[in-house]
């Protein structure tokens, strides 16, 4: 299966690179601004985004739709979580860091 990956421009992260892993194993580096098409192997199941020792929620290959997912931070888009809750993300939220959406 094919998927087209999108990582959008946000302030946040700016100068660091995202790691997309297909069940545990990493498939593809995802770089601020791209878009990339990965080819996920036979029988994938997951997808996570990871970076330092932060990630998104296991996402399910099933639950792609349009061959397309966005990879973002959770909180770069919202002033009120980016201004109050990077501590948050960084310590109790690290596996909510990163999220991983479908793209219509």
């Amino acid at each position: 299966m094919e998927i087209e990956v999108i990582r959008p421009k946000q302030f946040a992260d700016m100068a660091r690179d995202y790691h997309l892993l297909v069940d545990g194993k990493e498939i593809a580096v995802i770089r601020r601004g791209t878009t990339q098409t990965i080819t996920l192997p036979e029988g994938s199941k997951t997808l996570k985004a990871v970076i330092d020792w932060c990630s998104s929620p296991d996402f399910q290959v099933r639950d792609i739709r349009s061959g397309k997912i966005v990879v973002k931070n959770s909180f770069a888009s919202n002033f009120f979580k980016a201004v109050f809750l990077p501590l948050y993300y960084i310590s109790l939220g690290k596996e909510k860091y990163l999220k991983i959406e479908t793209s219509l």
